[in-house]
């Protein structure tokens, strides 16, 4: 098993962090250019929800590399279509424009879906219930 290092912090240096973050979106949609990226700390209770995965799904190098999205999985991880529909959106580019993730991540995070999709199978789409023909 793979440890991963996270700095602990407190929900109010998270909120103050998320704040912080919703005010720098703001002046982006407002003058069109990039504000400096946000501080990325991996939350205390996203490395609680890691760490009770089974290790074969645990997104060690996303935690490391993309906190704010371990962040955003992991708080979503009870919201069964809203945690389905993340999860898709950071596999599949519906933009057609994206750099993309590095191999490691976009693997753990295909293991990470297939986890969910069997913990929660009465929500996969219509294309996804279809038997194969035998």
């Amino acid at each position: 098993m793979k440890s991963f290092e996270f700095e602990v912090v407190s929900i109010d240096e998270a909120r103050r962090g998320l704040e912080n973050e919703h005010q720098q979106n703001a002046e982006y949609a407002r003058t069109g250019q990039r504000p400096h990226a946000p501080s990325e700390l991996l939350l205390e209770a996203t490395a609680l929800w890691i760490a009770g995965l089974p290790d074969d799904v645990r997104p060690v190098e996303l935690a490391r590399q993309y906190p704010l999205i371990a962040n955003g999985i992991g708080e979503l991880w009870r919201h069964v279509a809203r945690c389905d529909e993340y999860l898709a959106s950071l596999v599949v580019d519906l933009r057609g424009n994206r750099k993309g993730f590095p191999l490691q991540v976009v693997q753990e995070l295909t293991r990470l879906r297939a986890h969910y999709a069997e913990l929660h199978p009465a929500n996969r789409t219509a294309p996804d219930r279809v038997q194969p023909l035998s």
